[in-house]
């Protein structure tokens, strides 16, 4: 005797309404497993992007650039070892893919605020700075190439250099630096910090590049930074550039090139792995609930043995009685499931409204994967109790009491 797949749901249902407060707690487990899997999805994702972001944001596809040393042959480092201003141009003229180029001269004057001796970083640069180095702009304007070329006694200051400087009643938006007065033009910030650990410090002033030569002449810079047009040529400029640097000067030279694509790597491998751990906590609180779901069905199965016995002595077919009981079990682990996935994906979206600045994504890979691991846990516990349905023998199960 076969029947349709339609009386066979019925069937399963039926026989879990009877026991609808062991089926709820089975299906309960699943609930709190899928969830956990849903969030560790969610929040492995969102987390590297967010890592992946706020590294990538300290420059577009950035390529930093200094002369590190000669060789220890050859002692001291050599004037002519330095960079300069030859080089950013044979670099944007000679490396292909290069959307912009930015050399850096540094300088750590002291002045006074609020009666104390602070050290201010100045940054010697050019317009192409603020692409480059993914510099925002606060207020007012940044640096152009009239003030290259006129000299013009300029700067922007960060906020909270800016305060202090305004503090000051005397203050008439000029800052002094070596004696010589820079009109403030303008207010900046990294759009990602990297809390001091790159030039852009909690006072620093920009200016450009060539008023700079008043307080550190020659044509040397410190650094160079290079913008590629796209990430997937960092590799191979980072490369070109340093080949560059050497033919220009000397074999001996050493000069560091480095980019942000191993760091991006590390943060990646580092998140992936944290994601990886929390997934195999997750699918550890899956297994529990599959074993308890496996063991209410076989709790079921010799419950109902009489049953079973009835309807395979007028005919039932062994395929008929596994699909009947798989059902159930998967009944009760997607049902599960289906409530853990919508439980896992409202948390992330809730927290738009307690917190409106953050926006969790919702990668359509956590509810496929929750809905396919839910899946896999009723079809694999469930077997086993069906499978055992399937072969009673008719005779001894008429005769169970």
């Amino acid at each position: 005797m076969t029947m349709p797949f339609g009386e066979i749901l019925r069937a399963a249902i039926e026989a879990l309404r009877r026991n609808w407060g062991r089926a709820v707690l089975t299906s309960l487990s699943m609930v709190v497993g899928t969830a956990s899997l849903v969030l560790v999805v969610v929040a492995g994702i969102s987390g590297r992007d967010y890592t992946l972001e706020q590294i990538a944001g300290v420059g577009t596809n950035l390529i930093s650039v200094y002369h590190e040393a000669a060789d220890a042959n050859f002692g001291t480092m050599a004037l002519g070892d330095r960079l300069n201003l030859g080089d950013v141009n044979a670099i944007l003229a000679q490396v292909p893919g290069v959307r912009s180029a930015a050399p850096l001269t540094l300088s750590y004057p002291t002045i006074v605020l609020e009666g104390l001796g602070q050290v201010v970083t100045l940054i010697g640069t050019t317009p192409e700075y603020r692409q480059v180095r993914n510099i925002e702009v606060i207020h007012g304007r940044f640096l152009d190439e009239n003030d290259i070329r006129s000299r013009s006694k300029v700067c922007l200051v960060t906020e909270l250099l800016a305060k202090k400087l305004e503090s000051d009643p005397l203050y008439r938006g000029t800052a002094t630096f070596y004696g010589m007065r820079f009109a403030v033009i303008g207010l900046f910030k990294e759009r990602v910090s990297t809390f001091g650990q790159a030039e852009v410090t909690d006072y620093a002033a920009v200016m450009p590049i060539s008023v700079m030569r008043f307080f550190k002449p020659g044509d040397t810079i410190e650094q160079i930074y290079v913008s590629a047009q796209s990430m997937d040529l960092v590799p191979r400029l980072t490369s070109e550039v340093r080949q560059l640097l050497i033919r220009r000067h000397r074999e001996k030279a050493i000069y560091k090139v480095e980019n942000l694509s191993e760091i991006l790597k590390a943060a990646n491998r580092i998140s992936l792995g944290l994601t990886l751990v929390l997934l195999v906590i997750a699918a550890i609180s899956l297994l529990s609930s599959g074993i308890g779901i496996m063991n209410v069905m076989l709790i079921t199965v010799t419950e109902r043995t009489r049953e079973i016995g009835i309807k395979k002595s007028i005919g039932a077919q062994r395929c008929v009685l596994l699909v009947e009981f798989l059902t159930e079990a998967l009944i009760l682990s997607c049902g599960g499931g289906l409530v853990g996935i919508l439980l896992g994906v409202s948390v992330p979206y809730a927290v738009h409204f307690f917190a409106p600045n953050i926006v969790i994504q919702i990668p359509p890979l956590a509810v496929i994967l929750g809905f396919a691991v839910t899946l896999l846990v009723g079809i694999s516990f469930g077997m086993i109790p069906a499978v055992r349905a399937a072969r009673m023998n008719p005779v001894e199960a008429l005769r169970y009491e």
